[in-house]
């Protein structure tokens, strides 16, 4: 069974990652129904309160400041943020300079070193294929 650290979140932190999804994907200044997806599926899996998330989607308009978002979390929720908010800017397809931008400014908050963050660039790329591949095994492409 697939565990993950964002269901032991308080109501704030799991709160305050979804916000930085949601700046993430807005960083760009264009918000794409794969990115939604993406932001849905993880609040989702945070089991992060339906009222919650309603209140999250409001913010797609007018995101928060990413600093008064970080500076209410943990680095252990920063790090897990980071981890999610890769996958996020990754889901259309290819990283925005603003994406990277903010990426960064989150991985200096969370403690993670340049060669940490090459590496969790590296795994997102390594899941896109692994996923891939079970539309080829199902002849879907």
């Amino acid at each position: 069974m697939y565990v993950d650290l964002t269901v032991d979140f308080t109501p704030d932190e799991a709160k305050g990652y979804a916000q930085i999804m949601i700046i993430v994907a807005s960083a760009d200044g264009a918000l794409v129904k794969e990115e939604l997806a993406m932001i849905e599926g993880l609040m989702g899996r945070s089991m992060m309160h339906p009222e919650m998330r309603v209140d999250i989607r409001t913010m797609l308009e007018k995101p928060p400041k990413l600093q008064m978002v970080m500076d209410r979390l943990t680095p252990v929720v920063l790090k897990i943020a980071l981890r999610d908010a890769i996958l996020v800017a990754a889901v259309d397809g290819e990283y925005d300079s603003e994406e990277i931008k903010t990426l960064k400014l989150i991985a200096k908050g969370a403690g993670v070193k340049k060669k940490e963050l090459s590496e969790l660039f590296e795994w997102v790329k390594a899941g896109w294929e692994w996923h891939k591949l079970s539309f080829e095994h199902l002849k879907l492409v």
